[in-house]
């Protein structure tokens, strides 16, 4: 197998992929090279694929603001798999790379064709959205408790003392 496949299994979206379906996947891919400084992805443009990073470094940045630096393995725009929303991130090349392209079409013709391979990323994507909803969830109860200076446990603080 090659070092391409085991990379994609290493990737925790991609984890439950054999050795031969990553490789297959990676050979129904679009494979393509960047230089460092192009913009693989931009933020609020629609997303219609899912960028596997083979070889190289990514930065991915929102509204500016440096979120993360991907190594080779790492998927970047994973969820316009699932939603044609426009892209929440940018993603600029750090050094020259390689990278594979799977797009929301040819996931659903996977899917239609019954191939276990899409069936499998879309329980990584699931895990991921799962994943991301639980964060949204701990942050917003976070906010609720606040100490002192919130509104919503002033609030919380009120509606505590007409329970006793």
């Amino acid at each position: 197998m090659s070092e391409s496949a085991e990379r994609l299994v290493a990737n925790p979206h991609l984890a439950s992929l054999t050795l031969d379906e990553a490789e297959a996947l990676l050979q129904r891919s679009a494979r393509f090279t960047f230089a460092r400084g192009d913009m693989l992805l931009r933020e609020g443009e629609e997303g219609e694929s899912m960028i596997v990073l083979d070889e190289g470094r990514v930065e991915v940045r929102r509204g500016g603001r440096d979120l993360a630096t991907l190594e080779p393995g790492a998927t970047i725009g994973e969820m316009a798999l699932l939603d044609p929303a426009p892209r929440s991130a940018t993603a600029v090349a750090m050094t020259d790379g390689v990278a594979f392209e799977v797009s929301r079409k040819q996931l659903w013709e996977l899917l239609a064709d019954g191939d276990p391979i899409a069936i499998k990323i879309l329980q990584g994507l699931t895990g991921t959205v799962c994943a991301r909803l639980g964060d949204v969830n701990n942050l917003v109860q976070e906010e609720v408790v606040k100490p002192e200076g919130s509104v919503f446990s002033r609030l919380w603080k009120s509606v505590s003392r007409l329970g006793r």
